[in-house]
Protein backbone atom coordinates (compact mmCIF):
# COMPACT_ATOMS: atom_id res chain seq x y z
CA UNK A 1 0.00 0.00 0.00
CA UNK A 2 1.39 3.41 -0.88
CA UNK A 3 1.75 6.07 1.80
CA UNK A 4 -0.80 8.24 -0.06
CA UNK A 5 -3.39 5.51 0.29
CA UNK A 6 -2.65 5.13 4.02
CA UNK A 7 -3.01 8.90 4.53
CA UNK A 8 -6.25 9.02 2.55
CA UNK A 9 -7.65 6.06 4.42
CA UNK A 10 -6.84 7.62 7.78
CA UNK A 11 -8.45 10.91 6.67
CA UNK A 12 -11.59 8.99 5.74
CA UNK A 13 -11.48 7.20 9.07
CA UNK A 14 -10.99 10.52 10.85
CA UNK A 15 -14.03 11.98 9.04
CA UNK A 16 -16.12 8.92 9.85
CA UNK A 17 -15.08 9.14 13.47
CA UNK A 18 -15.93 12.85 13.68
CA UNK A 19 -19.37 12.17 12.19
CA UNK A 20 -19.95 9.28 14.61
CA UNK A 21 -18.88 11.32 17.61
CA UNK A 22 -21.13 14.23 16.57
CA UNK A 23 -24.02 11.81 16.06
CA UNK A 24 -23.31 10.11 19.36
CA UNK A 25 -24.09 13.26 21.33
CA UNK A 26 -27.55 13.46 19.76
CA UNK A 27 -28.07 9.70 20.16
CA UNK A 28 -27.10 9.76 23.83
CA UNK A 29 -29.07 12.95 24.58
CA UNK A 30 -32.21 11.34 23.13
CA UNK A 31 -31.73 8.04 24.96
CA UNK A 32 -33.47 8.79 28.27
CA UNK A 33 -36.67 10.40 27.03
CA UNK A 34 -36.96 8.02 24.07
CA UNK A 35 -36.53 4.92 26.24
CA UNK A 36 -39.15 6.13 28.73
CA UNK A 37 -41.53 6.84 25.82
CA UNK A 38 -40.92 3.33 24.41
CA UNK A 39 -41.66 1.68 27.76
CA UNK A 40 -44.83 3.79 28.13
CA UNK A 41 -45.97 2.79 24.63
CA UNK A 42 -45.53 -0.86 25.61
CA UNK A 43 -47.92 -0.16 28.52
CA UNK A 44 -45.31 -0.71 31.24
CA UNK A 45 -45.49 1.54 34.32
CA UNK A 46 -43.80 3.33 35.98
CA UNK A 47 -41.93 3.91 32.72
CA UNK A 48 -39.31 6.38 34.02
CA UNK A 49 -37.74 3.82 36.36
CA UNK A 50 -36.30 1.98 33.35
CA UNK A 51 -33.57 4.64 33.48
CA UNK A 52 -32.36 3.34 36.85
CA UNK A 53 -33.68 -0.25 37.00
CA UNK A 54 -33.48 -1.64 33.46
CA UNK A 55 -32.99 -5.23 34.70
CA UNK A 56 -36.39 -5.13 36.42
CA UNK A 57 -38.00 -4.17 33.10
CA UNK A 58 -36.46 -7.00 31.07
CA UNK A 59 -39.24 -9.56 31.72
CA UNK A 60 -41.93 -7.01 30.81
CA UNK A 61 -40.22 -5.77 27.65
CA UNK A 62 -39.43 -9.38 26.73
CA UNK A 63 -43.11 -10.34 27.11
CA UNK A 64 -44.32 -7.26 25.19
CA UNK A 65 -41.91 -7.80 22.29
CA UNK A 66 -42.16 -11.60 22.11
CA UNK A 67 -44.86 -11.84 19.44
CA UNK A 68 -45.39 -8.22 18.38
CA UNK A 69 -45.55 -7.58 14.64
CA UNK A 70 -43.42 -4.57 13.74
CA UNK A 71 -44.62 -2.52 10.80
CA UNK A 72 -42.00 -1.49 8.26
CA UNK A 73 -42.36 2.20 9.11
CA UNK A 74 -41.76 1.48 12.82
CA UNK A 75 -38.91 -0.98 12.39
CA UNK A 76 -36.02 1.51 12.59
CA UNK A 77 -37.54 3.19 15.67
CA UNK A 78 -38.10 -0.14 17.44
CA UNK A 79 -34.53 -1.22 16.63
CA UNK A 80 -33.17 2.02 18.10
CA UNK A 81 -35.35 1.72 21.24
CA UNK A 82 -34.30 -1.89 21.79
CA UNK A 83 -30.67 -0.84 21.33
CA UNK A 84 -31.16 1.85 23.98
CA UNK A 85 -32.73 -0.67 26.35
CA UNK A 86 -30.09 -3.36 25.79
CA UNK A 87 -27.29 -0.84 26.24
CA UNK A 88 -28.81 0.55 29.42
CA UNK A 89 -29.36 -2.98 30.73
CA UNK A 90 -25.61 -3.65 30.51
CA UNK A 91 -24.49 -0.16 31.57
CA UNK A 92 -26.65 -0.21 34.69
CA UNK A 93 -26.08 -3.85 35.58
CA UNK A 94 -22.30 -3.76 35.25
CA UNK A 95 -21.46 -0.10 35.95
CA UNK A 96 -20.41 0.51 32.36
CA UNK A 97 -20.70 3.40 29.94
CA UNK A 98 -21.72 4.30 26.39
CA UNK A 99 -18.97 5.27 23.95
CA UNK A 100 -18.00 5.53 20.29
CA UNK A 101 -15.48 2.87 19.24
CA UNK A 102 -12.47 4.89 18.09
CA UNK A 103 -9.98 2.15 17.14
CA UNK A 104 -9.82 1.87 13.32
CA UNK A 105 -8.75 -1.80 13.60
CA UNK A 106 -11.89 -2.72 15.56
CA UNK A 107 -14.77 -4.42 13.72
CA UNK A 108 -16.97 -1.98 15.66
CA UNK A 109 -15.14 1.17 14.46
CA UNK A 110 -17.45 4.20 14.76
CA UNK A 111 -20.25 2.14 16.36
CA UNK A 112 -22.08 3.17 19.53
CA UNK A 113 -21.02 0.63 22.12
CA UNK A 114 -21.27 -0.11 25.82
CA UNK A 115 -18.31 -1.26 27.87
CA UNK A 116 -15.86 -0.12 30.52
CA UNK A 117 -17.62 -2.42 32.97
CA UNK A 118 -16.64 -2.18 36.61
CA UNK A 119 -18.17 -5.45 37.81
CA UNK A 120 -19.62 -8.71 36.55
CA UNK A 121 -18.01 -8.52 33.10
CA UNK A 122 -14.40 -8.00 32.02
CA UNK A 123 -13.46 -4.30 31.87
CA UNK A 124 -12.44 -4.73 28.22
CA UNK A 125 -15.69 -6.44 27.19
CA UNK A 126 -17.64 -4.52 24.55
CA UNK A 127 -21.27 -4.86 23.53
CA UNK A 128 -22.89 -3.47 20.40
CA UNK A 129 -26.51 -2.86 21.53
CA UNK A 130 -27.71 -2.14 18.00
CA UNK A 131 -26.31 -5.44 16.71
CA UNK A 132 -28.14 -7.26 19.52
CA UNK A 133 -31.35 -5.37 18.69
CA UNK A 134 -30.96 -6.43 15.04
CA UNK A 135 -30.38 -10.04 16.09
CA UNK A 136 -33.50 -9.90 18.25
CA UNK A 137 -35.65 -8.43 15.49
CA UNK A 138 -34.28 -11.04 13.09
CA UNK A 139 -35.62 -13.89 15.23
CA UNK A 140 -38.86 -15.52 14.26
CA UNK A 141 -41.68 -15.17 16.79
CA UNK A 142 -41.81 -15.92 19.59
CA UNK A 143 -38.64 -13.88 20.13
CA UNK A 144 -36.78 -14.06 23.44
CA UNK A 145 -35.02 -10.87 24.50
CA UNK A 146 -34.02 -12.25 27.92
CA UNK A 147 -32.29 -15.26 26.29
CA UNK A 148 -30.52 -13.02 23.76
CA UNK A 149 -29.22 -10.78 26.57
CA UNK A 150 -28.17 -13.76 28.72
CA UNK A 151 -26.27 -15.23 25.76
CA UNK A 152 -24.50 -11.92 25.08
CA UNK A 153 -23.57 -11.64 28.75
CA UNK A 154 -22.18 -15.20 28.78
CA UNK A 155 -20.13 -14.51 25.61
CA UNK A 156 -18.65 -11.38 27.21
CA UNK A 157 -17.86 -13.16 30.46
CA UNK A 158 -16.08 -16.03 28.66
CA UNK A 159 -12.30 -15.68 28.31
CA UNK A 160 -11.60 -13.77 25.11
CA UNK A 161 -15.31 -12.88 24.78
CA UNK A 162 -16.76 -9.54 23.87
Amino acid sequence: MSSDKVIMQSREQEQLLQQSQAGFDAYYDALGAALVNFVERLGIQPAHEVLTNAAEYLPYIDAAMRTIVIRDESWQWVKTMLGYFIGEYFVQGHAGCWYVETRPDSPYFCRYMVGGFEHGLPADAAIDPEALALAFLGQSVPRELATLIADAQARCAAPGGG
